[in-house]
């Protein structure tokens, strides 16, 4: 069993291993690293999925504004005049 102490709230090192501070380091550095990639990467997909959802709408409301009847013309514009309808 070996001798473990707290050097970073969350990391522990075994110093009973061969473990040198060095490598313990990179591997700290790596890990948050990845935890930063792991959050930017998060946020980036989101980000898209909130883009595709927009895209959706706004052409669901496009599609939907084509569809409104819009009512019994009385009069249209037809060449140079109004034509009673």
């Amino acid at each position: 069993m070996g001798i473990k102490r707290k050097l970073v709230r969350h990391y522990s090192v075994d110093l009973s291993e061969s473990v040198s501070a060095s490598s313990w380091a990179q591997k700290l550095v790596s890990g948050h690293a990845n935890k930063l990639l792991a959050r930017l990467l998060i946020a980036w997909k989101l980000e898209q999925q909130q883009q595709e959802n927009s895209a959706v709408l706004k052409s669901q409301r496009r599609m939907f504004h084509h569809q409104i009847e819009r009512g019994n013309p009385r009069r249209t514009f037809t060449g140079m005049a109004f034509i009673e309808g």
